[in-house]
């Protein structure tokens, strides 16, 4: 990769990181540290770094740690994306910023965001569609139709580099800069925002330790991998942990009980719930690689599920195709053995950097430790590198 999407990135303020600098970033990036140190907190920064004006981004990266069955409200895990302190903690209308900034060819120099909650008296009767400047401000009336609602402000900002905001992506070429976007957040009204706002100049996916166990997801990844023809290559993924694994299929593509299911020499048609979490872990893998050439994966534990003994071919693989879909990567574990198979993958080429982050006076900092000084600590030395 010759020019990487991000070079260099610095998390100024998100949840509990201050002034954090990752710098000469490489192809393949990998975060250590102990717990609670910010690992999964640099990816969800990433992540809204590349989506600076998209509000379903930043709600999602909000309850991407929950699950969903008991995810917390809009409002309460919107709110934890930004710096905590106790005078915020102790306001009854939480209000927050976060700022990111960094450079590479992305092309965003900085990225930022601030939050205000606030409360409405709104008519009820009213028809849910109709919008803010319908909407009454909280005044003395109290009528039977009048409730008390709570809201927050959103402010999305970003500062694209000049050659970026030359680019077809933006309607007026002669707009001032930084651009921003103010949305209003509800708490008990969905979010039907468009994804208009979203990245279209660059493709950014995260996955999570849990992603691989949405099969409708699946599903639509693979038929998006059918149509770039890669499809060979994530049978060929997936058949390193089970060597049976020869295709496979989507049962009633197009109607509502779609099913993924596995080609197996002894199993024969089988669905893929019907395997454990290592298949489709790597599957999910290999078809978000499938979507995201020139772009940027965020993978949280990487090793989740795949067993120590197939950790070198399947990274071997992964930093194969990140090579070839010209993809930089970005993922955190716990797992020395995952830190040592990632070394070895990727041979030669010097593109993988280990940052080890840790926290000190409040603040979370990072030691980088480039290949060539990795693979002289580990196998050298055979010192430890996490903590």
């Amino acid at each position: 990769m010759d020019k990487q999407p991000i070079d260099n990135l610095t998390i100024h303020r998100f949840r509990g990181i201050r002034d954090l600098t990752l710098e000469n970033l490489g192809q393949m990036n990998l975060l250590v540290g102990i717990n609670n140190s910010g690992k999964t907190t640099v990816l969800e920064a990433i992540y809204t770094y590349c989506n600076s004006l998209d509000p379903l981004a930043w709600l999602n990266t909000a309850w991407r740690r929950e699950i969903k069955s008991s995810r917390k409200s809009k409002l309460e895990s919107l709110k934890w994306l930004f710096p905590q302190n106790i005078q915020n903690n102790s306001d009854y209308f939480y209000q927050g910023e976060t700022k990111v900034s960094g450079n590479g060819n992305f092309g965003v120099v900085e990225s930022k965001a601030t939050y205000q909650e606030f409360e409405e008296i709104w008519d009820s009767t009213k028809d849910s569609n109709e919008e803010d400047e319908e909407e009454n401000l909280m005044d003395d009336r109290d009528t039977d139709n009048n409730e008390v609602r709570r809201g927050a402000d959103l402010k999305l900002t970003f500062t694209p580099s000049k050659l970026i905001s030359k680019l077809d992506i933006f309607e007026d070429k002669n707009q001032e800069l930084p651009i921003s976007k103010e949305f209003k957040i509800w708490e008990n009204q969905p979010l039907t925002i468009l994804n208009k706002y979203r990245s279209n100049w660059l493709s950014v996916d995260t996955i999570t330790p849990f992603s691989h166990r949405t099969e409708q997801l699946q599903i639509k990844l693979l038929t998006d991998a059918i149509l770039k023809d890669l499809k060979p290559e994530i049978v060929e993924l997936i058949s390193m942990i089970d060597s049976e694994i020869i295709d496979l299929d989507i049962l009633d593509p197009t109607g509502k009980n779609s099913r993924l299911y596995v080609i197996h020499k002894t199993l024969g048609f089988t669905p893929l719930s019907a395997f454990g979490d290592g298949v489709r872990r790597l599957l999910f893998m290999a078809l978000t690689i499938a979507k995201l050439k020139d772009g940027i994966l965020l993978i949280d534990e990487l090793e989740t599920a795949i067993h120590t003994e197939a950790l070198l071919s399947s990274f071997s693989w992964l930093v194969k195709w990140c090579r070839e879909m010209n993809i930089q990567l970005f993922a955190t574990t716990h797992s020395l053995e995952t830190v040592d198979a990632m070394l070895n993958a990727s041979e030669l080429k010097n593109d993988l950097v280990l940052y080890r982050l840790y926290q000190k006076d409040l603040e979370t900092q990072a030691i980088r430790i480039d290949q060539v000084k990795l693979t002289r600590i580990r196998e050298n030395l055979g010192l430890e590198v996490r903590w």
